[in-house]
């Protein structure tokens, strides 16, 4: 059975936490106002949230397609993509449907270019021509999209039998993502696309919380794995490859743009793992402080809906109409979340649960079809 990880919502809330404090435009200010030292700046600001998420959602996944293997001797692939869809599309859908509406009622804040690339699911490869930030968040979930429409196929081919290739095979692609950006950059497609976001690359961080999920699970590699990640060590080494920047002070532009975040990725990991195998720790308490808990159980909606609200920035011009100043539009992001959480997400999660591993194997326990 899957069990819930105390402190993984408090990540999410600390993640989600960081994206909103960034569009807010409180870091630029303390920065500005020399009240922040900027070596921190990476640590906290909102692309690290969002790299928080992606290795979250990679060590989770793969977790529970672990789980549902080990259970059963193979996994649903239809059933994983139900409970994607039911998860990620219905609020995803209603964003774009308001966003679409506000522009034919306000013209300007969006164009229906940009929203082409949000509606199927593409807007990490947007041309930086026709980018607009209202939606500009969403590249996000269709990186998310774009590796899990891959990953699970790969998982059931090769985790049976070639668990060692399987591993082999993230690792290859974690190492080589970061260096595939480095010369797309030198092409100098860089100045036409964010080709940090495109999917093949910007994916390594999912494909680090899939490895870490990997080498916990796999008997080869598990005994070793958890007796490490277990250890305080684990997480003093998370803790220095996170705060990479109070030390790496280069001027390169590999450090500076792909090596201290590939570091803190890395250390995002580990620290998860460590968190895994530490539930009752103080720090794990700590993280299951109950409104930081609950922020991160709602962190889908507040990151959806502070695209709506707060922009992807401070700065307004004379005359927009959209999104209001970035104070309302905190106070509309505080309401609506809790809200959409409770009246238009849950009833989509409890249709998805149905499609849940361990409603699958209670399934096969009684002889009867998935509903």
């Amino acid at each position: 059975m899957h069990r819930t990880i105390k402190g993984f919502d408090g990540i999410r809330g600390l993640a989600v936490i960081a994206v909103v404090l960034t569009h807010l435009g409180v870091f630029g200010a303390l920065l500005e106002l020399k009240l922040f030292p900027p070596a921190l700046m990476p640590m906290i600001h909102g692309g690290t949230g969002v790299q928080a998420f992606f290795v979250l959602s990679g060590f989770l996944i793969t977790t529970l397609l672990i789980n549902e293997f080990n259970n059963t001797g193979c996994i649903s692939i239809r059933h994983f993509i139900l409970r994607r869809t039911l998860r990620i599309f219905p609020l995803y859908i209603l964003f774009l449907i308001v966003v679409s509406l506000l522009h034919i009622a306000a013209p300007n804040i969006t164009s229906w270019d940009s929203l082409f690339y949000a509606y199927i699911y593409s807007y990490n490869f947007i041309p930086t021509g026709i980018y607009t930030s209202l939606i500009g968040h969403t590249w996000s979930l269709a990186v998310e999209e774009h590796f899990y429409l891959v990953w699970p196929t790969v998982f059931l081919l090769l985790f049976g039998r070639y668990r060692l290739a399987l591993l082999g095979l993230v690792l290859t692609f974690i190492v080589s993502a970061p260096l595939l950006q480095l010369y797309l950059v030198r092409t100098g497609l860089a100045a036409g696309y964010f080709v940090e976001r495109w999917s093949f690359i910007a994916g390594y961080a999912i494909a680090i919380g899939c490895l870490s999920a990997l080498l916990i699970g796999s008997p080869r590699t598990a005994r070793t794995a958890r007796g490490l990640a277990a250890q305080p060590a684990c997480l003093a080494l998370a803790t220095l490859l996170y705060a990479n920047s109070l030390y790496l002070t280069g001027d390169s532009w590999f450090l500076q743009n792909i090596g201290g975040n590939f570091l803190r990725t890395i250390g995002i990991a580990l620290g998860l793992a460590w968190l895994y195998f530490n539930q009752d720790s103080r720090l794990t308490r700590g993280l299951e402080f109950p409104p930081l808990k609950y922020i991160g159980l709602i962190s889908y909606g507040i990151y959806m809906y502070q695209g709506l609200f707060l922009d992807t920035g401070p700065d307004r011009i004379p005359g927009q109409t959209w999104p209001p100043d970035p104070g309302v539009g905190l106070v509309l992001l505080v309401l609506v979340a809790p809200l959409s959480y409770q009246y238009f997400e849950k009833p989509f999660l409890r249709l998805k649960n149905r499609y849940s591993p361990s409603k699958t194997e209670a399934n096969l326990a009684t002889g009867k079809a998935p509903a």
